[in-house]
């Protein structure tokens, strides 16, 4: 069975429900891609730290219901998960206000020593995931001795995929996204980022733009999302586009493109060719579109794992 590390930050979220009240629930971007990722067949780690807490007991509770198995360094009672709010105005389009400058998640990204230490124990995988979001939380001094695993990861043969997924108000310290995206890329084999984070931080317009930026360092496979329109890849040189039909229903886009990046992460470590799990992964994205919060109903995964059992 393939299986799949990530590293990131799991929240408690509240979302706003049609009678004007908010629902809680667990999220949080590289989470929601895991929880859809152990649900389509992959054996699937996610690295965090929760803390203490009734909030940190109803995360575990959730990733046990959805067979994502934690790997925490259990030494922070004392802190709590974080927490966000969904907004949404009259189209779905979202804003968020959150709740985590003193999570415990942070402090483990801040923190080099215990982050080293909890990625040397990590279990032995397929492939590892994080994203900018991930990379944003972390120190420097993390960032650097990141950089340095995941080059040994790669060394081992385990495929790096990360995605920048760019938040800006998360950027508070001297170093910049730009940096510290070019610092681990490298050392990346799959990269998922979206045209229009691309233009913004590289000034790159399409993903020729990309791959010339890029050069000899370029990951193996280059897939830039873009929404509802084509998506446009790279794989080993050879270049290629997917025409995406538009999701028929939106009610939220929370999610939407971790939800992309689980369908194209588990269909391409099932085996699909990249034209095909980027096919899957829109069909993927298109059904959190039409849900409120930002991971899939358990019944709305089981039907895509079907529909991929049958690609595969």
């Amino acid at each position: 069975m393939p299986s799949i590390a990530i590293l990131g930050e799991v929240m408690i979220e509240m979302a706003p429900t049609p009678d004007g009240t908010f629902a809680m629930g667990v999220a949080g971007d590289t989470y929601n891609t895991a929880c859809l990722m152990a649900g389509l067949g992959i054996r699937t780690s996610y690295l965090t730290s929760l803390g203490g807490g009734e909030a940190a007991e109803t995360i575990r509770r959730h990733a046990v219901g959805r067979h994502v198995v934690l790997a925490e360094p259990g030494d922070d009672t004392a802190a709590r998960p974080g927490l966000y709010m969904i907004m949404n105005d009259a189209s779905g389009e979202r804003s968020f206000q959150y709740w985590r400058d003193t999570s415990a998640a942070r402090g483990l990204l801040q923190d080099a020593r215990r982050l080293d230490r909890l990625l040397k124990a990590l279990p032995q995988a397929s492939a590892f995931f994080l994203s900018g979001i991930t990379l944003a939380l972390m120190s420097d001094e993390s960032r650097t001795m990141l950089a340095g695993h995941l080059a040994m990861l790669r060394e081992a043969g385990v495929t790096v995929i990360f995605d920048p997924n760019h938040r800006p108000h998360l950027w508070k310290g001297e170093t910049t996204p730009v940096a510290a995206i070019t610092q681990i890329l490298p050392h990346v084999d799959i990269y998922l980022p979206g045209r229009e984070e691309e233009e913004i931080l590289f000034g790159c317009e399409d993903i020729k733009a990309t791959v010339g930026r890029l050069g000899d360092a370029a990951p193996r496979i280059i897939v830039m999302k873009n929404g509802g329109g084509i998506c446009s890849y790279n794989d080993d040189g050879k270049a290629g586009e997917v025409t995406i039909t538009p999701a028929a229903k939106v009610v939220d886009t929370t999610g939407a493109g971790d939800t992309f990046n689980g369908g194209f992460i588990a269909a391409h470590l099932m085996g699909l060719d990249t034209p095909s799990a980027i096919a899957f992964a829109a069909e993927a994205a298109a059904e959190i579109l039409a849900v409120r919060g930002g991971v899939l109903p358990a019944a709305r995964i089981d039907l895509l794992n079907k529909k991929l059992a049958s690609l595969v």
